[in-house]
């Protein structure tokens, strides 16, 4: 989902990175010690349009996704 979330920024000209907190090295520690996988950031300038983005992400209803009008 993160990829998803980063392109949905970016296609609306918000440039975004992923961070992830795992470490290879110690085979799934960092999820014991953090309950998500990773985030997604972006500069804070455009921190309100990019929560407004992903609001509309997240309540857009998954049958309607990849459908044509």
């Amino acid at each position: 989902m993160a990829n998803a979330v980063r392109d949905l920024f970016e296609d609306n000209g918000i440039p975004a990175m992923i961070r992830s907190f795992q470490i290879p090295a110690y085979d799934g520690l960092a999820k014991i010690m953090r309950s998500v996988w990773g985030e997604v950031l972006v500069e804070e300038e455009n921190l309100v349009r990019a929560k407004e983005l992903l609001q509309g992400f997240l309540a857009t209803d998954a049958g309607d996704v990849g459908k044509q009008e």
